[in-house]
């Protein structure tokens, strides 16, 4: 603990390391009177110490419990209260005077540190917060003889509004007038009062408009009679003035580093900032606060070196910003660097050098000329990451960046200067993970690594791996297995002409240590391994002259020489014990350990002086290695590999790939490439132009020939890296696209197709549901009552399998109802009924009968809402089988259908394409046709051709751009294109040029006239060397037939012109029909969608608005819950505050018997005084008056507490005591200094003897003990009397809210009832027609008339209020007649009090008295004086008796009494309950008559009626049927025989006859 004079800035610090003054600190408190402080010691049963200070001497130990403290506090006066932790957390309150326990309390609530708050008198009330449950706790200390218990008297819920503010320990306290007061996370500070069941707002901040008033964390401390509130910008002093809190003063600035404000009995406040320290608020007289800082601390460390080369005892710290080197024996900082964003530092193994690395990249030298004298060598920018890890030896300088890359630069001496040498990029360690890394020797580093890359640091290595470089650009690594799993590693480099270098290296999870050495030859050998004295794991060690490993437990120095062993490090000694876990970053013993430099995991640096390490040595385990003992253990190499590599300088200067030679050579390629081309170009041309045959072009110019294998070679050759590049970035481009394609589809829920008609506007989407189902939300074995609805649906389909025919044969209206029975036919058939309208058929809600979901869906019997459903699971029961069984099969009922159009869509689309394609081809041979016969041609019209919009393939919904997605370019960097990008991959194919030329030689592909018609019929050669009249015979036949066949061409191309006119229109008629059939479709279940969508819309309604109704009733419900859990927490509240306040008024009781007590001895001492010393001294009675009544001249408030005047009436007293004195504050110890200056012999008077002087002493301090104890339990009625004042106060105040939460518990039943009793229902009304039949049931409704809702609520709250206002008349009325009756018995009490006192006077009247006797009662004074002799007291004792057995009688019969009005009371509390239950009963009846549903009832019943009259006339039927069965088939049969012996040939009527018949019907007559 550091103790800091505050005016002379003096710096002490306690530690306790001792069993006699405590093993460490727990946790600590401060007294806030009186110079003492408190803390309990780090084990499992800790004492607590209480010192003065500042001499720190010890006051009093409080002995041990089963506790182990996670807060502890001082009270004002002599309490102390500390709160244990798991598993009970138990509250104890221990007098530190005594060092006694007065109670223990188990809390089962863990309190943070430092959240315990205590109240300002005698008795504190402890007040704890419950952060899991968000409530604060209130205990008051109460004792009974002497016992004392704690009493929980308040237990408030506090709002999500303090979620921020409960993290710190700072916002609830009480304020100097003992009101607990909290603040919220918006500055909103509350008064919990001493009810404790609400917080009242007392003060809020006014915000400007600017301000943004976001949540954050608010802390609230006391400070000269107000309170301090303080978040991380601003500090607000509140003080009360006329009964409310007004703003003092307040300060604005940047608080996010203050932990907490506190203030003390002088009215400073002070301000306390991480990692200690302290400012001072100065308000000067103009009200501006500043903070002015009076404890200044230190700043975080990153790490730390000792440095070789100074012989100076200093050390080099790291900080964020700056190098410092500080002092060690007085810590003081003697130079300092400014390095921003410094995270590493390593130094040099002999020089006072140091290589810092930055975030930013780079590496400053520093050297130290003196510890007091730095300067910066020289500095590297990186062009890599941040540096993270650093190590620094001699010539060579190794960091690991950001993303974990090794990276070497060289250090050069004259001048000194950093260079870049070369990066580590290899795959092999991107593979890995890389432990640690150490350079001890030159150019060799060893890196500690393990196999698994995903491991998470700190971890441990498995492998060694040794890498060497030299001059020859070549990168040597040996690998080694290491035998076991370290996790931490340390190297001592070689001095001087030593080759060896020794690591040493801590196994992983054990107590173990093992040492290595590395040689010359890169051999690595298993010195040894030992098994350490810790407590626990070792975490990490170091190396100088001893070995220093560390842990939970403890530092140990393990001896590298020491007599007691013949080994190294076998002999070892504690050099600090953790009495508490503390992580460890770094520990170094130095300077011939003088001085222990320990580096914690919160960026503190501890300094320790070392002890003798002579003393308290123990003994280390040597463990066996493999070998045998004297044979040396070597680690296998397993891998030795040489890399190459490019230092950076050198790569730097390689500024293209290609040299400008094969650039021209590339050019001169492309120049020849061009020029073949024309040429074979030409010659192919020219083969063309003068033979004709445009096949056989290849086989002629380029079967066999080597030079365009040479070409195609040459081509691939040049092509190949634009080739594989662009392979590379289309293949990512490709990948990436798919990706995001199947990320985004994977689980999608609101992508939808659409189908589109042709060249219309109508259109319908698709439902979209998840692709795969969540099976775990529609559990089936979750949903109540599934299996009954399996097992009915199995029934159900059971009967309908085994129904009788006549049952089956049935009309549709009576096939719901049962098969008849056999008792049916015997009631006759004389009871007839009429037959009323079906009833709705009865179908399982989840079980779909037939094929379609939909009218399952609509069925009738699901238009009802269901009014058994209340609770919230069987709402979410109903709605996850609706959507489970119902609206998702429905979905996927219509998109069956959709993806039917969507295909018939496409295939339309396919099939019109093709259309347009036929009739282009008609259209051509249509011109080619008009061509031929020298007529004109038309233009080809424009055929629509139909396409897919954007919104009907999900491809183009989720198009994804080449563009939008970065393709990595797989190009080595530095490459110069001067060609630039020759096309993309088809371009650079290996197949392109060989086919290019192939189509080149090829040339124009031949067009074939397969059709004879469209070819001409040839002229004869004699027709153009000849005139008509000059041909032959034979060349006359020649030309005739030349015409004649022309001829027929003309008429077959004419023909075939009409027949393409044909083509073309049956082929658009085609096309349009085709296009009309998806329109038709596509309008269809445009329809069909409207009517899902409404169906699914209107059980999402019903459902939605049941869920409201619901919702609202359990929002009711909880309301209820909570006024009635509010109604018996206030009722427990009141009693426990009524039961305190009848034990504080016996104690106040108590205390004013005390006080009188107490008034009755100081009267009696001064009457002794003046009855008895001042006759002895009648010359000096004047003066020993004034020195009796001569006080010394205090301040005032001195004697403010009853602690201070009993402790001070006993050091008056003068008596011994065995208890420890109490330190008394200064200007009391002053007091009784002066009042022993008072008894001092030379104060008397002359005339006064010396032994008189003793006795007007002793009289003189018994008389001012006696004002001090007076003056005590003043202050202790005082306190006794408020505390009464505040508890009847709550009291009062915890009724009042009683009655308020009843009346809200009232008007939310009443609420919940009304809900109970009023239901929104969905009506479905049908387009074009009403869903409510009335047909012949209007009768029921000629004398309704329809109300407006609010009408009738109007009316109920009137009939309601009315009802109301008849209770309260009828309660006034029952309140006057008792009244009455109570006047009336009082009135006769009092007429038999007067008869009774008139039977005494007559009695009394009629008494007759003897002379004798009136002469005694006249001289009775002498007369009892005379008989005392003979009968003392005689009469008194007769009159006792009698007195006696009076009031015994009056106590039998007021036992009597009692037992009957118990009883009275009994019956009355019986017949309470029993009327309480009729009430509710009656409540219950009419809760269910509310709820019954009338109109069911009825429907039910005349459904029922129906069906029954329905059998009756069925059963009459069949028996009139089977009555006359045989008569009717007797007259058919006459019937049938009359017919065919007189119409043999009967056949229907001619046309002719009238009526007319049919035509259907004579078509049939054969």
């Amino acid at each position: 603990i550091k103790f800091v004079n505050m005016q002379t800035k003096a710096v002490s610090f306690f530690k306790p390391d001792t069993m006699a003054i405590g093993l460490s600190i727990s946790v600590f408190t401060g007294h806030n009177r009186f110079p003492l402080f408190a803390f309990a010691e780090v084990i499992l049963r800790p004492q607590i110490f209480v010192y003065r200070y500042p001499d720190f001497t010890k006051f009093s130990v409080i002995p041990p419990q089963l506790i182990s403290y996670s807060d502890i506090r001082f009270s004002e006066f002599d309490l102390l209260v500390g709160v244990g932790g798991h598993p009970n957390f138990p509250l104890v309150v221990y007098n530190y005077r005594t060092a006694t326990l007065i109670l223990r309390h188990n809390t089962m609530v863990s309190t943070m540190p430092r959240s315990l708050v205590l109240s300002c008198n005698t008795l504190p009330s402890i007040v704890q917060f419950h952060k899991q449950e968000m409530t604060i706790l209130n205990y008051q200390i109460c004792t009974m003889e002497k016992e004392s218990s704690l009493h929980k008297v308040v237990n408030l819920e506090v709002t999500s509004d303090f979620l921020k503010s409960v993290g710190n320990d700072r916002f609830l306290t009480f304020a100097d007038d003992d009101y607990l007061y909290v603040v919220n996370d918006y500055g909103c500070m509350f008064l919990v009062e001493l009810a404790g069941f609400s917080l009242k707002l007392q003060w809020r901040p006014i915000y400007d408009t600017e301000q943004i008033t976001t949540p954050r964390a608010h802390c609230i401390v006391p400070h000269r009679g107000g309170l301090v509130i303080n978040n991380t910008t601003n500090v607000y002093f509140l003080k009360k003035r006329s009964g409310s809190f007004q703003l003092e003063w307040t300060f604005e600035a940047s608080l996010q580093d203050i932990v907490r404000f506190i203030s003390n009995m002088n009215g400073e406040l002070y301000a306390e900032r991480r990692p200690g320290h302290i400012d001072q608020v100065m308000v000067d007289k103009s009200g501006v606060a500043t903070l002015e800082c009076v404890v200044p601390t230190g700043i975080p460390a990153i790490t730390f070196r000792v440095l070789p080369g100074l012989k100076d005892e200093c050390v080099c710290v790291l900080h964020s910003d700056r190098v410092a080197m500080m002092d060690l024996a007085k810590g003081h900082t003697l130079s300092e660097v400014m390095v921003p964003w410094a995270c590493a530092m390593a130094n040099h193994r002999s020089l006072a050098i140091v290589a810092v690395g930055t975030l930013e990249s780079r590496i400053v030298l520093i050297q130290f000329e003196r510890a007091s004298i730095p300067h910066v060598l020289c500095e590297l920018q990186t062009e890599g990451a941040s540096v993270m890890e650093l190590e620094f030896n001699d010539n060579w300088l190794v960091f690991q960046d950001q993303s974990r890359m090794l990276q070497v630069v060289q250090v050069e001496n004259r001048p000194y200067k950093l260079t870049h040498y070369f990066e580590m990029d290899l795959p092999e360690l991107d593979q890995v993970f890389v432990h640690t890394f150490l350079l001890a020797d030159g150019p060799r580093l060893m890196v500690f690594i393990n196999r698994e890359r995903n491991m998470k640091r700190p971890g441990f290595a498995t492998e060694l791996w040794l890498f060497t470089w030299s001059k020859d650009r070549r990168l040597h690594r040996r690998e080694y297995v290491l035998p076991k799993e370290y996790n931490f590693f340390c190297v001592q480099p070689p001095v001087g002409r030593w080759s060896l270098i020794e690591i040493g290296a801590s196994e992983y999870n054990t107590f173990n240590f093992d040492q290595f050495t590395l040689n010359e030859r890169d051999e690595v050998q298993w010195v040894s391994s030992t098994k350490s004295s810790h407590f626990s794991y070792i975490l990490g060690m170091s190396m100088t002259k001893h070995l220093v490993t560390w842990s939970l437990g403890g530092i140990i120095v393990h001896f590298k020489q020491h007599k007691r062993a013949k080994k190294p490090f076998m002999v070892c000694r504690f050099l600090n014990v953790g009495m508490q876990a503390e992580y460890f970053l770094r520990v170094k013993e130095c300077f011939n350990s003088k001085y222990l430099i320990i580096l914690m995991a919160d960026q503190r640096l501890r300094v320790m002086r070392l002890p003798s390490l002579a003393d308290f040595v123990r003994d280390n385990t040597a463990l066996p290695l493999p070998t045998e003992e004297g044979v040396p253990c070597y680690i296998e190499e397993v891998i030795h590999k040489i890399d190459t590599f490019v230092p950076l300088s050198m790569r730097q200067e390689v500024k293209e790939e290609y040299t400008p030679g094969d650039l021209l050579k590339q050019e001169k390629m492309f120049k020849l490439i061009k020029v073949f081309s024309d040429k074979v170009t030409e010659l192919i041309d020219y083969d063309i132009s003068k033979t004709g045959k445009t096949k056989g072009i290849f086989k002629k110019f380029c079967f066999h020939y080597t030079w365009l294998d040479r070409l195609t070679d040459e081509a691939h050759k040049l092509c190949a890296l634009e080739r594989a590049s662009l392979e590379e970035a289309i293949a990512d481009q490709a990948r990436i696209r798919d990706w995001i394609m199947g990320v985004v589809t994977r689980d999608a829920v609101s992508i939808n197709y659409r189908v589109r008609s042709i060249f219309a506007d109508a259109n319908f989407e698709s439902f979209a549901f998840r692709r795969k189902l969540e099976m775990a939300e529609f559990d089936r074995y979750r949903f109540y009552d599934l299996e009954d609805h399996i097992r009915l649906s199995q029934v159900s389909l059971a009967e309908e399998e085994f129904q009788p025919p006549a049952a089956q044969a049935q009309a549709p209206s009576q096939s719901h109802g049962p098969p008849p029975g056999i008792e049916d036919v015997e009631l006759g058939e004389e009871e007839e009924a009429e037959a009323g309208p079906p009833g709705l058929k009865e179908l399982k809600p989840f079980v779909v009968e037939g094929s379609s979901v939909y009218e399952h869906i609509m069925a009738p019997v699901f238009q009802l809402q269901d009014t058994n459903m209340v609770t919230s699971n069987q709402v979410f029961n109903y709605n996850c089988k609706i959507r489970y069984y119902l609206s998702d099969p429905l979905k996927q009922e219509f998109n069956k259908l959709f993806h039917e159009a969507q295909q018939q869509q496409r295939d339309t689309i396919e099939s019109v394409i093709n259309t347009n394609v036929v009739l282009y081809k008609i259209y051509d041979n249509m011109n080619i046709m008009l061509r031929l016969l020298n007529m004109d041609q038309f233009e080809k019209p424009d055929l629509t051709v139909p396409a897919l919009e954007q919104d009907e393939v999900i491809e183009r919904i989720m198009e994804v751009d080449d563009s939008e997605i970065k393709a990595i370019n797989r190009r080595k960097p530095k490459i110069i294109d001067t060609g630039g990008k020759k096309g993309r991959l088809l371009l650079w194919s290996t197949e392109f040029w060989a086919r290019a030329l192939i189509v080149m030689m090829d040339g124009v592909l031949e067009k074939l006239w397969e059709e004879e018609i469209k070819k001409d019929i040839p002229v004869p050669e004699f027709v153009a060397k000849k005139q008509p009249h000059e041909y032959n015979l034979e060349e006359q036949k020649i030309f005739r037939a030349y015409e004649e066949a022309v001829r027929l061409l003309e008429l077959d191309r004419r023909k075939y012109l009409r027949i393409l006119h044909e083509n073309e229109e049956k082929t658009l008629a085609l096309k349009a029909a085709q296009i009309l059939k998806l329109n038709q479709r596509v309008a269809e279940l445009m329809i069909l969608k409207l009517k899902y969508d409404f169906a699914l819309k209107q059980s999402q309604v019903r459902l939605l608005t049941l869920e409201k109704t619901n919702f609202h009733r359990v929002q009711v419900r909880k309301r209820i819950g909570m006024f009635s859990r509010d109604v018996d927490k206030l009722t427990d509240l009141i009693a426990r505050l009524g039961q305190i306040l009848d034990f504080w008024e016996k104690s106040l009781a108590d205390v004013r018997t005390r006080l009188e007590a107490h008034q009755t001895r100081d009267r009696a001492i001064e009457r002794h005084f003046r009855s008895n010393f001042l006759p002895t001294v009648p010359h000096a009675t004047h003066e020993m008056t004034k020195l009796f009544k001569k006080r010394p001249k205090l301040p005032p408030k001195v004697f403010n507490s009853v602690l201070i005047c009993m402790e001070a009436s006993n050091k008056l007293s003068g008596k011994p005591s065995q208890r420890t004195p109490f330190p008394l504050p200064t200007d009391v110890q002053d007091f009784i200094n002066h009042l022993a200056e008072f008894d001092q012999p030379k104060q008397c008077p002359p005339q006064v003897d010396s032994k008189s002087w003793d006795t007007f002493v002793k009289l003189r301090r018994q008389k001012m003990e006696s004002e001090m104890r007076l003056k005590g339990i003043g202050h202790q009625l005082l306190d006794s009397q408020t505390f009464c004042g505040h508890l009847q106060k709550g009291i009062t105040t915890l009724r009042e809210s009683k009655v308020e939460a009843q009346c809200n518990w009232d008007e939310s039943v009443q609420h919940y009832l009304e809900n109970m009793r009023n239901m929104t229902i969905q009506v479905t009304l049908t387009m074009g027609q009403v869903e409510v039949g009335v047909m012949g049931e209007f009768t029921n409704l000629s004398n309704t008339v329809l109300m407006h809702m609010d009408d009738v609520n109007d009316v109920n709250r009137q009939i309601k209020e009315a009802g109301n206002m008849k209770i309260r008349a009828m309660e006034r009325v029952a309140l006057f007649r008792r009244q009455v009756i109570f006047k009336e018995w009082e009135h006769k009490l009092y007429k038999a009090n007067i008869a009774y006192l008139k039977y005494l006077l007559d009695a009394i009247e009629r008494c007759k008295v003897s002379l004798e006797f009136l002469n005694i009662l006249r001289n009775w004074d002498k007369v009892r004086t005379d008989r005392q002799k003979y009968i003392a007291g005689a009469i008194e004792r007769v009159i006792e008796q009698k007195i006696a057995a009076f009031r015994k009688q009056i106590e039998r019969v007021n036992l009597k009494i009692d037992s009957v009005k118990a009883q009275t009371l009994e019956v009355k509390q019986s017949s309470h309950a029993i009327d309480f239950k009729i009430e509710r009963i009656k409540v219950d009846v009419t809760l269910q008559n509310s709820l019954r549903d009338t109109m069911m009832e009825e429907k039910r019943d005349r459904e029922q009626r129906e069906r029954m009259s329905q059998i009756k006339t069925h059963r009459q039927l069949m028996e009139n049927v089977r009555r006359h069965y045989a008569h009717v088939l007797e007259l058919q049969t006459i019937l049938e025989l009359l017919r065919l012996r007189t119409y043999p040939t009967l056949g229907p009527p001619l046309p002719q006859c009238h009526p007319p018949v049919p035509e259907h019907i004579l078509g049939s007559v054969p």
